[in-house]
């Protein structure tokens, strides 16, 4: 199902369409978007990883001079009319506006992509509450964007720990942008550098329609839509996970990208088939009044796969992530969130060696990486331990691991008995010098370290604290990166 969540400014209300009447009793009210049963529905596919945000430029607010909440591009429209040296703009002219009066007067288009992009990259607002709370919500793995600001992409870094943009993002140009960052090394296919890679445990962030870095230009006039939508076209073959996730899913569209034909011609260009025989059913959050008669008219009435959510997008974020964190946000002790991981070992996970005296700091630290989409394991059953579960463990850490992160606390040295010592000797019998395999990670105020095996002695440990945790999970990924690539990373 396509989920279109509207909102003003967004769109124009022209179309080659004719004009259709609505009744009040078609609209959606506006109390609380859906009711009950299809909220459940909504977060039930969303907590199967089923649903694909699409945030639109009414999502992308900032407060203006007087504290009114505007979209982002109308918020920039007067510094790139008086960059560009434009004339006087209406008070809700958007940078699309901007555009077309700029190259109507004979502007260069190479000049009015390189203007924006340094505005883009130079400005200083904060972080939509809104595209906060929509990055919150761990369930989805992938996020498209389809505004040409960075906005997004922050949201996500400070919503979720370990998320690396160099890494994190995939930037679309219909020329294939080769060497872009965040493009290549996702994908790792330079045939196809702007891809989604075939398997990913996310958070990663995809702009559909370029941005502000892809050169030479990024989608922000009408004929640029045109482009990246037909470029998007001519390269199913090559986009093919992408395309794949994207059909085999439901887009919740947060805001209308575009006009009302950019929009119809997207999403025929991201299914690949007629929108009227879709199986998928799809949302668009936006206002009504600003998507305009026809389009509402087409996808309400005609096509009818497509549900129309009128109302403030922002508003219907807040209450979705609202309503999300009720449903399946778990409140996460220790014990819960180390109960939760499975018992069975996957292959390639990070071996975590810890105390169960230790259960809130290795919690802390786990979690950090799993949320990073670093797989991790954490041995629950030492209680239980016999021979067969015990040449099983010394198995995973020998030869199923990809790194053995070894947490050494007062409780680890207190003790040489402790069976954290058991695994770590195992470790020490797989360890080459000048390939990182064991990484040690004091997580308390432990004076001195004297019980790890010795030939460890010489590796730098990193102790445990809120600044060095962010850091200690982006090694973690890129550590991880290097492991999938070509196998053990050299020290």
């Amino acid at each position: 199902m396509l989920y279109i969540s509207v909102s003003e400014s967004s769109l124009d209300t022209g179309s080659f369409l004719p004009s259709y009447s609505m009744s009040q009793s078609e609209a959606v009210p506006k109390s609380d978007f859906l009711d009950d049963r299809e909220w459940q529905s909504l977060l039930r596919e969303i907590h199967r990883g089923q649903v694909i945000p699409v945030v639109g430029p009414a999502l992308v607010t900032v407060e203006d001079n007087s504290g009114e909440s505007v979209p982002l591009n109308q918020f920039l429209a007067p510094m790139l009319a008086a960059e560009l040296n434009v004339g006087e703009l209406h008070p809700s002219a958007t940078i699309h506006d901007v555009a077309r009066q700029f190259l109507f007067s004979g502007g260069k288009r190479r000049e009015l992509y390189i203007c924006l992009a340094d505005i883009v990259e130079k400005m200083n607002v904060p972080i939509p509450s809104e595209l906060i709370e929509l990055a919150r919500i761990s369930d989805f793995p992938l996020l498209i964007s389809s505004t040409c600001d960075p906005l997004l992409v922050k949201a996500v870094e400070a919503a979720r720990p370990g998320f690396v943009p160099e890494r994190g993002v995939i930037r679309f140009h219909y020329k294939g942008n080769p060497g872009k960052p965040g493009s290549t090394p996702l994908s790792g296919n330079p045939e196809s550098p702007c891809d989604l890679p075939a398997t990913f445990r996310g958070p990663l962030v995809y702009h559909i329609l370029g941005d502000y870095q892809t050169q030479p230009d990024f989608a922000v006039w009408e004929e640029d839509y045109m482009e990246f939508i037909c470029g998007l076209i001519e390269n199913r073959d090559t986009l093919k996970n992408l395309f794949q996730n994207i059909s085999s899913r439901h887009l919740l569209l947060l805001g209308a990208p575009s006009e009302d034909w950019i929009v119809r011609f997207f999403l025929r260009a991201a299914y690949g088939e007629r929108l009227s025989e879709r199986g998928q059913e799809d949302y668009l959050a936006d206002r009504s009044d600003t998507l305009g008669e026809p389009m509402i008219f087409f996808l309400n009435k005609l096509v009818r796969s497509t549900r129309i959510i009128d109302g403030s997008p922002g508003e219907f974020v807040r209450q979705l992530a609202a309503r999300w964190a009720r449903a399946y946000q778990a409140v996460d002790t220790p014990e819960t969130f180390i109960d939760r991981q499975s018992d069975h070992p996957t292959r390639g996970s990070v071996f975590i060696s810890y105390s169960h005296r230790d259960l809130a700091s290795t919690a802390r630290v786990a979690h950090a990486l799993a949320s990073a989409g670093v797989p991790v394991w954490l041995d629950k059953q030492r209680l239980q331990l016999g021979d067969n579960y015990e040449t099983r463990l010394e198995y995973v850490v020998k030869s199923e691991a990809s790194f053995f992160l070894s947490l050494i606390s007062r409780h680890t040295e207190d003790d040489p008995n402790r069976y954290v010592h058991k695994e770590r000797a195992w470790a020490a019998q797989k360890h080459v010098d000048g390939y990182v395999y064991y990484i040690p990670l004091v997580i308390d105020d432990v004076d001195s370290v004297k019980l790890e095996p010795a030939c460890f002695a010489k590796i730098h440990r990193e102790r445990l604290s809120d600044t060095l945790l962010p850091k200690f999970v982006q090694r973690m990924c890129s550590l991880m990166e290097q492991y999938r690539d070509s196998g053990y990373p050299r020290g």
